[in-house]
C-alpha cells in the first residue's frame, strides 16, 4: 500500500514560474497514484495543512485515479502546516505497514518533522520524503529593493537581498542537509526536487534508484 501525502499549506502555493509548489506537487501525486495503481497494488491520498483536510482511502482500483485527481485539483490552500501532527496521526492510523511517500516543502519545526517521520518507521513504513521547492527559493536570485510577502501568517519583509542573500544560502541549505542527514538516519530515501525541473526526468530518474537498490 502507498500513502501518498501532499502538502497543501499556504508555502506550498509559492511559484516563480509556470507551476508553483503545490501545483508541481499535485502533478507528482498523480503521477505516483497513476504508476501504483498501474502496478496493481493499493494507493490512498492525504492532503493535509494543520490537519488532513482530503482523505481518499487505499484502493486497488484503478478507477479510483479519477476520485484522486479530482480531489487534487479542488484543493486550494488557506492554511498553515503542522507537518508533525499529521504524520503522528498517519502514524497511528495506518495499521497495516506500507510506504508513506510525502511530498511537501518541509517549511516548519525540524525536529519535529523528524520525529514524527521516526514514528513512521518505528511502526515499520517504508517512508519517502519528497522535498518540493522553487528555484527562487534556492538560489535567492532577487536584487534591488524587495518587499517579501510572507505565507502562512509571516509579515511582510522589504529589505535589500544583497544584504542577506549570503546568510540566507547558507542557513537554506544548513536546513536542506539537515533534512538530508535526518532522513539517512532514519533509512529514508530523501528526493531534492526542483519545479523548474521536468517531472518525468525526476520520476524516472527515482524510480531508476528504486531499481537498483532493490536489485
Amino acid at each position: 500500500v502507498a500513502h501518498l501525502l501532499l502538502d497543501g499549506s499556504e508555502s506550498m502555493k509559492y511559484g516563480s514560474g509556470e507551476l508553483s509548489k503545490l501545483e508541481y506537487g499535485k502533478m507528482m501525486a498523480a503521477c505516483l497514484a497513476y504508476l501504483v495503481l498501474q502496478q496493481r497494488d493499493a494507493v490512498a491520498l492525504g492532503i493535509f495543512d494543520e490537519e488532513v483536510q482530503e482523505y481518499l482511502p487505499r484502493s486497488d482500483n484503478r478507477d479510483s485515479l479519477f476520485k484522486i485527481m479530482d480531489r487534487l485539483a479542488g484543493f486550494d490552500p488557506q492554511r498553515e502546516t503542522r507537518i508533525a501532527s499529521v504524520l503522528h496521526g498517519m502514524a497511528n492510523q495506518i495499521r497495516r505497514k506500507g510506504v508513506v511517500i510525502m511530498i511537501s516543502d518541509f517549511f516548519d519545526d525540524e525536529q519535529k518533522v523528524i520525529e514524527g517521520i521516526q514514528n513512521l518507521r518505528f511502526n515499520g513504513h517504508e517512508v519517502i520524503v519528497m522535498q518540493v521547492l522553487d528555484p527562487d527559493e534556492i538560489e535567492f536570485p532577487f536584487s534591488c529593493m524587495v518587499e517579501f510577502d510572507g505565507l502562512e501568517n509571516i509579515a511582510r519583509i522589504q529589505t535589500r537581498p544583497s544584504q542577506i542573500r549570503k546568510s540566507y544560502l547558507r542557513e537554506f541549505e544548513a536546513f536542506r542537509e539537515r533534512l538530508r542527514n535526518a532522513c539517512e538516519r532514519h533509512q529514508c530515501h530523501f528526493v531534492d526536487v526542483r519545479t523548474d525541473h521536468p517531472l518525468d526526468e525526476v520520476l524516472s530518474n527515482y524510480l531508476a534508484f528504486r531499481r537498483s537498490t532493490a536489485s
